[in-house]
């Protein structure tokens, strides 16, 4: 799977105004010591010469060719050991003009040879987990830190929530961007649902897809404010990418203010994902019948039909670390 489009061209065009910006201090840099050091220049004539001076050794054969070329070798190692004594007696460091990359392995081109530099993976990564909504959740909320220990009161909810984690992990480890498969999550606050929902995403992130995490009230509030132009959510991202990401994560359905628009919206984002293919997971507090009532039977049926819907059980996990629960 390749990166997100989008995402790769910025994030690469982000680490070429990185290199060419270190590229651009070091000659400024460079022009600076020629003013001071005029000897340093002539040392850098000399050694510009080297590409020269081996072609033109090339050219005369074989027949002693090795020697020559070590001699070059040794006169170019004379000539930067003398331009690193006049840099060193005059205040400078020796490296004072050389291009200060962020990553000294790719020099910030991303690649080393023709493999992917772990730098340019990171910021992949850094990147989709910010436009995701994923930056700080992340840090918590990954597989490996949900605690089936909070469960352990009741063996048949324990076995249930591990199989969930076991149903969440798979989800994230098959996804491969024709994923038909929807999730989900429901049941009491505080049992694990958004843990787990952000984990799957972190998880596909990483992957490269594109991921959007998002709140209902705030994702519906984005619509209202495309329908009806109002300002207050005019930071939200454009809302066909609701439609058209990889995987979308809406956070807390049931949280937002309902009416027939909020509604239309919902089944729209919904069907349409169904349609089209596109992997979608949504966390709730509502009970089937809640769902059904608040949203009509046309959204239940989607839901509840199309997706491997996970109904959490348990005491609260917030209120069982601070001992109320």
């Amino acid at each position: 799977m390749g990166y997100n489009k989008e995402l790769f061209a910025d994030v690469r065009r982000q680490m070429e105004t990185r290199r060419q910006t270190a590229i651009e201090t070091a000659d400024a840099r460079r022009w600076e010591i020629y003013a001071a050091l005029p000897e340093v220049e002539e040392i850098d004539r000399e050694l510009s010469r080297t590409g020269l001076m081996i072609m033109d050794e090339i050219s005369k054969g074989k027949e002693g060719l090795s020697e020559r070329l070590e001699n070059i070798r040794l006169d170019n190692l004379d000539l930067q050991a003398q331009r690193e004594a006049v840099l060193r007696r005059a205040g400078y460091p020796a490296d004072y003009d050389s291009p200060k990359y962020v990553c000294p392995d790719c020099k910030d081109t991303g690649y080393v040879g023709q493999k992917m530099c772990v730098c340019l993976k990171a910021a992949l990564s850094e990147e989709g987990m910010r436009r995701a909504g994923l930056s700080h959740l992340f840090e918590t909320q990954r597989f490996d830190t949900f605690l089936l220990d909070y469960y352990r009161q009741d063996p048949r909810v324990y076995r249930l929530m591990q199989n969930y984690l076991e149903i969440c992990r798979g989800f994230a480890e098959r996804f491969d961007g024709n994923t038909r498969q929807s999730l989900l999550l429901c049941g009491g606050t505080g049992l694990g649902k958004t843990h787990l929902s952000t984990a799957i995403a972190g998880e596909i992130v990483q992957k490269g897809f594109d991921v959007l995490y998002e709140s209902a009230p705030n994702l519906l509030s984005a619509y209202e404010a495309e329908r009806f132009g109002r300002s207050l959510t005019a930071s939200v991202a454009d809302t066909s990418r609701y439609l058209t990401c990889d995987l979308l994560v809406i956070d807390d359905l049931g949280a937002e203010l309902s009416n027939s628009f909020t509604v239309g919206v919902l089944y729209n984002l919904i069907n349409t994902r169904i349609v089209s293919c596109r992997s979608t997971i949504i966390s709730t507090n509502l009970n089937p019948d809640e769902i059904r009532s608040r949203y009509t039977d046309r959204i239940a049926s989607r839901l509840h039909g199309e997706y491997t819907v996970m109904r959490f059980e348990g005491r609260d996990i917030r209120l069982q670390k601070i001992g109320m629960n």
